[in-house]
């Protein structure tokens, strides 16, 4: 695979349909079709993923059992989401009749989020043939990553998005912890309003994404709620496993929010883990056109690179 070309269109919620199809327009040839056909990574709202350990392997086949982890301890309806189990040692899809692992992912979101992603989608002139859980595709990204570069200590991701939070922790290849934050950036805004005196929240917002303020130093007091939280997975972790976490890496968020990863990493005492996506991708097989430039881009592209990589590729010729 090549990459051509890199293009970002901030979305705003003004934004119409007929504005976005024009940027791709300048992209790409539509060729007088109907929709472009692309490899898609989404983030839906109520997009859940949760690790479950099962007291045995067999257990775990019981997909009657699992329907009911999924209801009693994860509150997801079966009926009502689209739910993917994988095997969290590797990442590949549960096989229940064949598989021997008792570590299961549950990953998947509300059907009728996934709906309306897709039908946002098809309005734009895009027609995804692969529609992805970017959440997921990111931590196969990540442990790609940290197996390429020989990573040998466990990883905190934290995905932190408006209305929601997620925490993760990658140990060579194995999602080890998978669990939810119940907020997210917005409610942050509240807390801004107040120490800075403005009228709402709306402005609050607006300050917090523009790169006209200096939050190093009110950083810590803002993200007080959230490091506490890692702080509580990432300590259970440790004393858990005996294992130390050394790195941290947060997806997502744009490059004028890198103070929120700093404040992160000063309160853990983690380093930020900053792919070096050029050599990443070459071992990928993805290569760069020219006058294509990866190595200022910041970690939230982690998240679309990865719809790129055919990582279960690296690990058939691995072990030929």
């Amino acid at each position: 695979m090549v990459i051509e070309e890199l293009a970002e269109y901030p979305l705003g919620s003004q934004d119409s349909p007929e504005e976005i199809r024009e940027f791709f327009e300048q992209l790409v040839d539509f060729k007088g079709s109907g929709y472009f056909v692309s490899r898609t990574g989404v983030y839906p709202e109520g997009r859940f993923v949760r690790y479950y350990e099962a007291e045995s392997a067999n257990k775990a086949k019981d997909m009657n059992f699992l329907s009911e982890v999924l209801k009693s301890e994860f509150n997801v309806d079966p009926d009502l989401n689209n739910v993917a189990i994988l095997d969290a040692r590797d990442g590949s899809d549960f096989d229940p009749e064949s598989s021997l692992s008792k570590r299961l992912v549950f990953c998947g979101a509300p059907s009728e989020a996934f709906q309306s992603e897709q039908d946002r989608l098809l309005e734009c002139g895009i027609y995804p043939d692969r529609l992805e859980l970017s959440t997921v595709t990111t931590l196969g990204g990540v442990s790609d990553f940290a197996h390429f570069n020989e990573m040998k200590s466990p990883i905190l991701c934290f995905e932190l998005t408006s209305k929601s939070a997620n925490i993760f922790i990658i140990n060579q290849g194995q999602v080890d912890v998978a669990r939810p934050v119940p907020f997210g950036l917005d409610s942050i805004y509240p807390l801004l309003q107040r120490e800075l005196g403005l009228k709402d929240e709306a402005s609050a917002r607006k300050l917090f994404f523009s790169n006209t303020f200096d939050f190093a130093e009110m950083g810590p007091k803002l993200l007080r709620r959230m490091t506490k939280e890692l702080q509580a997975s990432t300590g259970f972790y440790e004393v858990q496993t005996g294992l130390t976490i050394d790195s941290v890496f947060i997806s997502v968020l744009p490059k004028n929010l890198a103070w929120v990863s700093k404040t992160v990493s000063d309160s853990l005492g983690l380093e930020i883990m900053q792919p070096n996506l050029e050599k990443w991708l070459e071992s990928l097989k993805v290569k760069l056109g020219e006058g294509v430039e990866v190595s200022n881009l910041g970690s939230r592209w982690m998240g679309l690179f990865s719809l790129m990589g055919e990582f279960h590729l690296r690990e058939e010729g691995e072990s030929e």
